[in-house]
């Protein structure tokens, strides 16, 4: 049920749809894994919501990773944002905004009063789902709990100079290199590869002392993509430790240390080298070793999102670790908004948070800060 009438918005009159709390009982904030995950699991429970999205396309960062597989399934998750969309889609009491910013919020009895206003941008990429519908006015959402569903940034690897990204030709982030062999191979005639972990996470002189957690298998699983598609390269990972993502993946990791040269070091400095970029190193007896690669790809690390500091103002949060987001009363994290979290784990969380947002439309009172952050 939509209602069509005059508000007061910043000292003028204008016209505002206000969108019923008993049709979208819940907002979503954030269009990626999780936000989806959340809408799919609050329809399964008979509950309606909205979910809404700054950017032109629901799907989030993972709608551009690639499948990391081989002969077998690498579980990597990048198929599942895919599902959702297609889950999404086929669901009519799932309604999505594209192109649309929350820019303020007021506490409404148990639940929340909150504006959306367009934003301009890029057109959606085909192929365009129905269901991605951009924002055309100003809209007053009425709901009765909030997910905040926003996702992280990307460690920007240009903070860590001396590792070369910007300036060193063939020095890339992992995530380019996703987008490089989502189109079929290496850059180039790049057959020496060397991977860099922790970039921009366990840092005492960045004060970002968290371990980003996905790095390892993400990297590894390119790794061995990149071997599998260019047979014949080569692949050095310099870390401090690896990931125990559970048994599974300790085979997995038992077959790639197999096949790659696995050091346990991060290069202090990486700079041009006669024929690609020289990687400085300490060696097993500690002293300083050089090597030059073809590409050395830089794990960049996850941070919380760009818009953890004006959501936590705007709903009145405190302020979680390391800058991610925490919940509140009737307004819940999900995903790697609320900490650094794999595609399966984001899923999971959305699932927790949409059960949360449940239990407070029936009881009127605030989850439990295990469940709303978890």
């Amino acid at each position: 049920m939509h209602n069509r009438g005059p508000r007061r918005v910043g000292g003028c009159l204008e016209e505002i749809i206000f969108l019923s709390a008993l049709d979208k009982p819940v907002l979503i904030i954030g269009g990626g894994v999780a936000g989806l995950a959340a809408a799919l699991e609050l329809d399964r429970r008979g509950l309606a919501s909205l979910v809404v999205e700054k950017g032109p396309n629901l799907g989030g960062q993972a709608r551009g990773f690639c499948c990391k597989a081989l002969e077998v399934c690498a579980r990597c998750g990048a198929c599942r944002v895919g599902d959702l969309l297609q889950q999404a889609a086929q669901r009519p009491a799932l309604g999505a905004l594209t192109q649309a910013l929350a820019v303020a919020a007021q506490r409404q009895g148990a639940g929340w009063e909150v504006t959306l206003i367009p934003q301009e941008g890029p057109k959606p990429t085909s192929p365009a789902l129905a269901l991605e519908r951009p924002l055309g006015e100003r809209l007053l959402v009425q709901t009765g709990a909030v997910i905040l569903a926003v996702g992280h940034q990307v460690f920007d690897a240009r903070k860590k100079s001396r590792l070369g990204y910007g300036r060193v030709p063939g020095v890339m982030t992992a995530g380019e290199l996703e987008e490089t062999l989502a189109k079929g191979g290496l850059p180039g005639q790049a057959r020496r590869l060397a991977f860099v972990q922790c970039v921009g996470s366990r840092d005492q002189a960045l004060g970002r002392l968290y371990c980003s957690r996905v790095c390892c298998g993400f990297a590894l699983r390119l790794a061995r993509l990149a071997r599998y598609l260019e047979p014949g390269s080569e692949v050095t990972f310099f870390h401090m430790d690896v990931q125990d993502y559970g048994q599974a993946w300790r085979a997995e990791l038992a077959e790639m240390r197999a096949g790659m040269r696995f050091i346990r070091a991060i290069p202090g400095e990486v700079r041009p080298g006669a024929g690609g970029p020289l990687a400085v190193f300490a060696g097993p007896d500690g002293q300083p070793q050089e090597e030059e690669f073809d590409l050395v790809v830089l794990a960049t690390g996850l941070e919380p999102p760009v818009a953890a500091p004006a959501l936590s103002e705007m709903f009145g949060l405190t302020p979680g670790a390391e800058g991610f987001l925490t919940g509140g009363q009737g307004v819940l994290v999900a995903g790697s908004a609320g900490g650094p979290r794999s595609i399966a784990e984001s899923i999971e969380s959305a699932a927790q948070a949409a059960a949360s947002a449940a239990e407070h439309l029936v009881s009127g009172q605030a989850p439990s800060p295990e469940v709303a952050h978890a």
